[in-house]
């Protein structure tokens, strides 16, 4: 990567694109293609889907986007911005990253504008995004850990089941030497930065220090901590439960834990990011692992690609009219 454009050479984007294109095109060819034979003939169930399930599972999927802006609220600080604003600006990047390719770094630059532009600060701002990123993975993995212990005894286990609960137990064990060696590890992460800061170029030195002094004393807040607990945890689960209720919807409705199992696999592999949003990557695995688990073929595809349209596609036209909402509102309060 080149330290002063922050972009990776031409040859590795290409690469990367080409490894991505074809990590799409394996996942259509040999797993959504040939579940999707099996909801041909069951397509009029769609048509006679009870509305009350829809209504649903836009509420869910609506009390997601608000808990994610309350996670983002509480590690930004509820007095610089307004919770409106966050909301707005949070849905304007979601959408964007489900459009455009390279989605994630553009919609975070673009939640950066936004957000200082309704008075955050660019040191806030970055440590917030950064702790926002880690976070939100780590209770996805949280929720994947405490998943496993049910499914150790509920479930047939498997050696799947028992190396994820083994890995979570270890990473719970390293949490909590790290909070009881705090001091050490200070020391420890106080030395590696300033080791990286020498490679850096000198100009943004004191940007990145800034910042790794917000970010640590952010995470040394309880409020914060409890956040992580809570909204970043919620975030997901209220995510999980749309997919559950169109499972309920197409009269298949599943135990929470195949469910959250499936969902969980699904949205790690989606972590990396080969696709906008995961696509085809997503639906996939969130497909394949259903069915494994015994639940009917045509239900579930039909269950996940309408979980998908409500999740991944239904913010993007939100996203629009949250985006002009907010330079009109940026227009009126500033105007030239």
């Amino acid at each position: 990567m080149d330290p002063a454009t922050g972009l990776r050479p031409a040859w590795r984007r290409r690469v990367w694109a080409a490894v991505s294109l074809l990590v799409v095109l394996v996942l259509a060819e040999y797993v959504v293609l040939p579940k999707l034979t099996l909801a041909r003939e069951s397509l009029d169930r769609v048509a006679h889907l009870n509305p009350a399930w829809v209504i649903a599972a836009v509420t869910l999927e609506v009390a997601c986007l608000v808990s994610y802006s309350l996670f983002t609220r509480a590690l930004l600080g509820a007095a610089q911005v307004r919770f409106s604003w966050i909301l707005r600006t949070d849905v304007t990047g979601y959408g964007v990253s489900h459009v455009i390719p390279g989605g994630a770094a553009t919609a975070t630059a673009l939640r950066f504008r936004l957000l200082q532009a309704g008075g955050a600060t660019p040191d806030d701002i970055t440590a917030t995004i950064t702790a926002e990123a880690v976070g939100s993975y780590l209770a996805l993995l949280l929720i994947a850990w405490l998943t496993s212990i049910p499914a150790l005894f509920l479930q047939d286990a498997t050696s799947a089941y028992l190396a994820l609960f083994l890995v979570g137990l270890a990473a719970l064990a390293c949490g909590v030497l790290a909070v009881r060696r705090r001091s050490a590890l200070d020391r420890l992460a106080a030395g590696a930065l300033g080791a990286a800061l020498h490679r850096l170029p000198r100009r943004t030195r004191p940007w990145i220090t800034s910042v790794a002094v917000r970010l640590r004393g952010l995470l040394a807040d309880h409020e914060v901590r409890k956040a992580f607990l809570t909204w970043a945890t919620l975030n997901w689960l209220l995510d999980a439960a749309v997919l559950w209720t169109f499972l309920a919807a197409y009269d298949e409705p599943v135990n929470p834990i195949p469910l959250l199992i499936a969902y969980c696999a699904a949205n790690l592999a989606a972590a990396v990011p080969l696709t906008p949003g995961g696509i085809a990557v997503v639906e996939g695995i969130a497909i394949s692992t259903l069915i494994g688990f015994g639940v009917a073929g045509q239900a579930t595809v039909l269950a996940v690609l309408s979980w998908r349209l409500v999740q991944f596609w239904g913010p993007v036209p939100a996203a629009g009219l949250c985006y002009l909402s907010l330079q009109a509102q940026s227009a009126t309060a500033h105007p030239k």
